[in-house]
This record gives structure tokens, C-alpha cells and sequence, in this order.
């Protein structure tokens, strides 16, 4: 495991030396001749310097004289967000995300060959924005930028980090790549990523997944050979009649496209339900009837069989999708990623890019500590601890092999002691419900 971390330290050393950096401003066209503003200098303050904030034009200026002794004007750097560097961060998030470290100690499932879980989270972007990134309309809705994220649980990688606007479908998002997802994969997503068709194209690619069903699906059951329509009521009842959790029943869903899947379903208290329609009402959407009768049950679909997982164990794995919204949780609440002020397109999108490459470098170090203590390590707290003073990170420190190897060094100590996923009384690890017994 030393070697391993010798081996990354070394890796990080080169892929962002002062020849490395010097060669990406090259082949994206950040640097076609002498400049004052040099790769290095210009990554240190905008990144290093700035990761967790969003500073003004100014304050980069005063940055780059007081970290690389170089005094340029607030128009020269606001001249230096374009889409040439736009490119050059954009590479080095590409490349960060395809040379990720690999979990190999700590996660294990018996059956699926990986658990991909995926999501997007939204943000208020600028008014100024919205031919880049339209929104929904209305007062302070003009404007919306969207990250969508999948990973796989398993090994700990990010599989997709992106960005668009609010009206870019998850729907459309989930299927991009799918045909990259390896075979008996299980795919754990939110509402808008589905659909009685994208089930179908999941299936055929001998793929699983497990994901809420909507209300408003038409919902069928087969009797005597006949499709028989299941409403919201006829769920109710079945539960109501029996004295289990759960219901487990084959059905089909879809209107046009019919698809085979097993419906899952609970019920839950009355309290539960009301802030359910609660949440709904505050977000000023209009509540349905159909929604207010629904509101009281937890309904489920999948296509992973019986023989591998009973109900509850569908249940389980669905509540892994949790983890995602603590992960935007963190982004937001410690690296700020939401809070960037008025700016043209192109600066806008430098500056999410430069903070998506700061996820990454803090999603990355995450997993090389779990791989040394073999064990689940939270990303909330390291990406605390990273952004302390006392565990300042800058460009000079990587590029020096060695002090970047103890540095690290001192970062897995840290973690040894204080970042550790805890789990409140109760409540199983993540492990916990991998282990549970399948097929």
C-alpha cells in the first residue's frame, strides 16, 4: 500500500509539473507564446488559491501578485476566461476523472457487477446566463445550471461529471452512455431518470435496476391472461388486507410501451405523507389529486428477480441512493459550488470547471484513504479538513514528489482519527446491506 501511494504522489507530481501543465496550454491554445500569465501561476491562483470561493476579477489580480509575484490588471485576467481556457480546464477534469484510483478493500456484492448510482442537482445561475443555461421562467428562475453525477458504488469512481442547464432531461442524461455499463450491473436512480421505455432498453442489456414508480404510470396486472388495470386504491387495499410491509406484485407498466416489472410497495404514516405534500406545495407546484392519494405510499420498481432479493432487500438497496444527495450536500455546504456571482457564459464555466476539479482531487484522496485503511471514509468531513488552512494544498507542494507524499501521508493519519463514516444507532453501513444474503 506504500508503493501505491508513492505511485499516486509521483503520478500527481507529473501530470500537473510545470512541463505537463506547460503542454496541455499548448494543445489547447491557452499558451501560444510568452505571456506573463504562465500555466502554472495562472492554475495556482484561480485553483489552489480559489477552489472553495468565487473571487472577484480584483481579487484574482492581487492573487497572482501575491502568489506568483506577477501584477497584471483585472481586464488582463478577465481577457484570460475563454474558451481556451475553458479547454484547458476541461482537459485536466477529463483526465482526472479517467485516471482514478480503483476501491478494491472495501465493497463487495456477491451478485452485480457494479451498482451505479446517478443524479443531478440544481442551482440558480445568474439572470445574465439564461441563453446559456435557460431555466423554468418567473422571477429568479431564469437562469439554471444543472451537475449531473453518476458513480459506481463499488469501486468508489465517478463515472460521469457534467454540466448543462435545467433543461437538460435526467431522462435523456441516464441513457447517454449506456451502452458502457458493463453486463448484471444494477443501475440505482431518482424519478427523472424513468420510464417504461428506458426499463425496457435496460433490460435487453441484460442490465438491473431499482427506481421509485410513479403514480401516474398506467399500471396493469395479468388475470386469466388479461391485462387488468392497477390503480393507486387497488394498491392501498392489497396492503391494508395483509398484515406484511410490503407487497411484491408482477405487473406491467406503460400506455404505449408495456414493460415487466416488479412493483414494490409500502405504505407509510400519515405524518410522512403530509410533509410530502408539504414539500410539494413549498416548491409552488400545483399537487394533484392523484399525488395527494399516493402520497401515502412508497412504491418501487425493478427488475432484479426474487430469487436474488425479496422485497425488503430492494428497499435496502434503493436507500444506497441517499448517499448522492449527502455528496451535493457537501458541494454545496463546504465547496461552495452554487455560489458563483454575475459573470459572462464563458468565465462561468471556468469557474464550475475549476471547482469540479477541486471535487475530483477531494473525491480522489477520499478513495486513496480508503484503500490504506480499508474501511468507508466521509466525504464530508475530509472535504472539511481540506479546505483548513492547516492543511493547505498549493501547486509548488504537489509538484515536489516528496512533499507531496508526506503530505499525504499526514492526510491519511488525520483520517485515521477523525474521518471515518460514522452511522447513527440503528441504521445499517453501507456494507451492512451489501452483505445481506442474495440469491
Amino acid at each position: 500500500m506504500e508503493r501505491k501511494i508513492k505511485d499516486f504522489s509521483a503520478y500527481v507530481s507529473q501530470f500537473l509539473s510545470s512541463e505537463s501543465l506547460d503542454l496541455v496550454a499548448r494543445q489547447t491554445g491557452f499558451k501560444q507564446r510568452s505571456s506573463t500569465i504562465t500555466p502554472d501561476s495562472f492554475l495556482n491562483t484561480v485553483f489552489f488559491s480559489n477552489a472553495q470561493s468565487c473571487p472577484s476579477l480584483s481579487e484574482y489580480s492581487v492573487g497572482l501578485a501575491y502568489d506568483a509575484s506577477i501584477n497584471v490588471s483585472k481586464q488582463a485576467i478577465d481577457k484570460r476566461f475563454n474558451h481556451k481556457t475553458e479547454a484547458l480546464l476541461s482537459q485536466i477534469l477529463k483526465h482526472i476523472i479517467s485516471k482514478q484510483l480503483k476501491r478494491t478493500s472495501t465493497l463487495k456484492h456477491n451478485f452485480f457487477s457494479e451498482i451505479r448510482i446517478q443524479d443531478s442537482s440544481k442551482f440558480i445561475a445568474p439572470k445574465n446566463l439564461a441563453g446559456t443555461f435557460p431555466g423554468y421562467g418567473g422571477a429568479g428562475r431564469e437562469a439554471i445550471a444543472q451537475i449531473q453525477l453518476e458513480y459506481e458504488l463499488l469501486g468508489g469512481k465517478v463515472t460521469e461529471l457534467s454540466f448543462g442547464s435545467a433543461l437538460d432531461t435526467d431522462a435523456k442524461e441516464g441513457m447517454e452512455n449506456i451502452e458502457h455499463i458493463p453486463r448484471k450491473a444494477l443501475l440505482i436512480r431518482d424519478l427523472g431518470y424513468s420510464s417504461p421505455k428506458a426499463f425496457e432498453e435496460i433490460r435487453k442489456r441484460d442490465l438491473y435496476f431499482v427506481s421509485r414508480a410513479k403514480p401516474q404510470w398506467s399500471m396493469y396486472t395479468k388475470h386469466n391472461g388479461e391485462l387488468v388495470v392497477l390503480t393507486i386504491e387497488d394498491i392501498k387495499e392489497k396492503l391494508l388486507a395483509q398484515k406484511e410491509p410490503f407487497i411484491d406484485l408482477d405487473i406491467y407498466i406503460g400506455s404505449k410501451f408495456l414493460s415487466p416489472v416488479r412493483l414494490i410497495a409500502s405504505l407509510i404514516s400519515e405524518e410522512q405523507a403530509q410533509k410530502r405534500i408539504k414539500r410539494k406545495t413549498d416548491n409552488k407546484a400545483k399537487v394533484s389529486k392523484l399525488t395527494k392519494e399516493s402520497a401515502c405510499l412508497n412504491l418501487f420498481v425493478t427488475n432484479v428477480g426474487r430469487e436474488v432479493c425479496d422485497a425488503i432487500q430492494v428497499y435496502k438497496l434503493y436507500t444506497l441512493r441517499w448517499q448522492i444527495e449527502l455528496v451535493f450536500k457537501t458541494w454545496k455546504s463546504i465547496m461552495r459550488l452554487h455560489k458563483i456571482h454575475a459573470m459572462n457564459a464563458t468565465r462561468f464555466k471556468c469557474v464550475l470547471l475549476i471547482k469540479l476539479i477541486w471535487v475530483m482531487l477531494n473525491w480522489t484522496l477520499l478513495r486513496l484513504v480508503e484503500e490504506k485503511e480499508a474501511c468507508e471514509m466521509s466525504l464530508h468531513r475530509l472535504s472539511r479538513t481540506m479546505v483548513s488552512p492547516s492543511q493547505k494544498l498549493t501547486l509548488k507542494l504537489i509538484q515536489d514528489k516528496e512533499s507531496f507524499y508526506h503530505w499525504l501521508e499526514q492526510l491519511i493519519q488525520i483520517s485515521r482519527r477523525h474521518h471515518q463514516k460514522e452511522y447513527k444507532k440503528g441504521d445499517e453501513s453501507t456494507q451492512d446491506i451489501l452483505s445481506r444474503k442474495f440469491i
